[in-house]
């Protein structure tokens, strides 16, 4: 589904060479387009946990449960490149005296952290694997998020769709004048300041995705809501009297 959200604004020619305007007639268009696509990538983030008296332990049961994941991803057929787990982390845990806020307290042990990030294509694997980590034990996720594979392609297309806006509301506008578009004097991803500051609000690119999850029994199921890419383009269009 895609969805065009459309802004034109034309502007009388006494807004002239300031700070690099045209010192001559011209329209301020900000064309935009909003573009909805399904997720068809999902990106797993987890930490991988282990709490021991020993520190040398801790790092063992991490690796140990390390060694399980990558085998369960291979098995799944999750490309190397799509998985990153390259930081560690050993951490002291200190055991707080009662009424002694202040004070470090007793060394009772260490905790050890590996952080995983993970790129699953295939969407139909993503539910089961995410219950099998869960039963490994010590694995504690901190998101689930839904995307697209080919995001920059969407992007291109949501630009040049904001271009297509700003053409046909500046066309349309000046037809009605009596006027034509000559040439394009600028075009830009931001706003125009000196023009802007005065008639728009912010304006910005945004690239979203909501996520509605529903646990039942049996494999869990996820529910990824489309992702929308939202594009916004400022031209300014040198005109002339139509012929």
């Amino acid at each position: 589904m895609k969805t065009l959200l459309f802004l034109l604004l034309a502007l009388p020619g006494v807004l002239l060479a300031e700070g690099g305007l045209p010192n001559e007639p011209y329209i301020y268009v900000e064309g935009r387009a909003e573009i909805k696509k399904p997720a068809d990538l999902v990106t797993l983030r987890f930490d991988l946990v282990a709490r021991n008296a020993d520190q040398t332990q801790a790092n063992q049961d991490v690796q140990a449960k390390a060694s399980k994941i990558f085998a369960m991803l291979d098995e799944r057929k999750i490309a190397q490149d799509d998985v990153v787990a390259s930081d560690l982390r050993s951490e002291p845990q200190f055991q707080q005296e009662p009424g002694r806020p202040e004070e470090q307290g007793k060394l009772i042990g260490y905790v050890v952290t590996r952080p995983f990030l993970v790129k699953v294509r295939d969407l139909k694997i993503f539910p089961q694997l995410v219950d099998d980590l869960i039963a490994l034990g010590g694995v504690e996720f901190s998101g689930i998020d839904g995307s697209l594979a080919k995001e920059e392609e969407v992007k291109d297309e949501s630009w040049g769709a904001a271009l297509a806006d700003a053409r046909t509301k500046a066309e349309k506008t000046l037809k009605a004048s009596g006027m034509t578009i000559r040439s394009v004097f600028a075009i830009s991803p931001v706003n125009f300041p000196e023009i802007s500051s005065r008639i728009f609000g912010s304006s910005q690119v945004a690239f979203s995705v909501a996520r509605d999850l529903v646990n039942k029994q049996g494999a869990s199921q996820y529910r990824l809501a489309p992702v929308t890419v939202s594009q916004s383009v400022h031209v300014i269009y040198l005109i002339a009297p139509a012929k």
